[in-house]
């Protein structure tokens, strides 16, 4: 078994109001982590278009 990715852990405790507060730690962390993987995604699916132009530029030159 693999280990667990992108795991969160908080120092300050949660108030563990419903619905969650926006000042709660986890919230916050959950925010920022779920950001940071739509900026790599949106980097990977740009790299990936890049790869394609730059391989149909080069088989259609020949």
């Amino acid at each position: 078994m693999g280990k667990k990715k992108d795991t969160i852990k908080v120092k300050r405790k949660c108030c563990h109001s419903k619905p969650a507060c926006k000042r709660c730690p986890i919230v916050v962390l959950r925010e920022a982590l779920r950001e940071s993987k739509a900026e790599e995604a949106e980097k990977a699916r740009k790299k990936n278009k890049k790869k394609e132009t730059k391989k149909a530029a080069e088989t259609s030159a020949e």
